[in-house]
């Protein structure tokens, strides 16, 4: 059991971690820790552009399945909605269905190269994470300058 001393400290870490990060009206209790993959935090480094147009994509359409379900009686409300993303390599592929993963969706690649693309499913409890792949600090995510420095030097 952890004490009311060493709850208050966690308490107030998550709220300097969600202050610092600009994160405002986020409950303490659902700072949940997001462990997002190596492969992940390096597809950031190497592809921001792309991992945030796919955050997009994946709040949008929790937004938009919440957004409907909320306007209509029980009798209608939808149980699924389904995205399909374009073809992309197998890379941009594992990104998307780890990504789906901390969304709490489900996805499935379909097709075969080079037409492969991912289908992921949005559910009643689809919801975006409390911290994004792409609002993680350089602290998380080390220097990128300073990695593609060590990788471009002889071994």
């Amino acid at each position: 059991m952890v004490s009311c001393v060493e709850q208050c400290k966690i308490e107030e870490r998550n709220l300097r971690l969600a202050d610092g990060l600009g994160l405002k009206n986020v409950p303490v209790d659902s700072m949940v820790t997001i462990m997002y993959s190596e492969f992940l935090k390096d597809m950031l480094k190497i592809n921001k552009n792309f991992i945030m147009e796919i955050e997009d994509t994946l709040s949008d359409l929790v937004n938009k399945y919440k957004t409907r379900n909320n306007s209509l009686d029980n009798l209608n409300k939808v149980k699924f909605m389904y995205h399909d993303f374009k073809p992309m390599n197998k890379d941009k592929r594992r990104a998307v269905h780890e990504l789906a993963e901390a969304f709490k969706m489900t996805s499935q690649s379909f097709d075969a190269e080079p037409n492969r693309n991912v289908q992921v499913k949005v559910a009643y409890n689809s919801e975006e994470p409390s911290l994004k792949l792409s609002q993680l600090g350089k602290e998380v995510l080390g220097d990128v300058s300073a990695n593609k420095r060590q990788a471009s030097q002889p071994t």
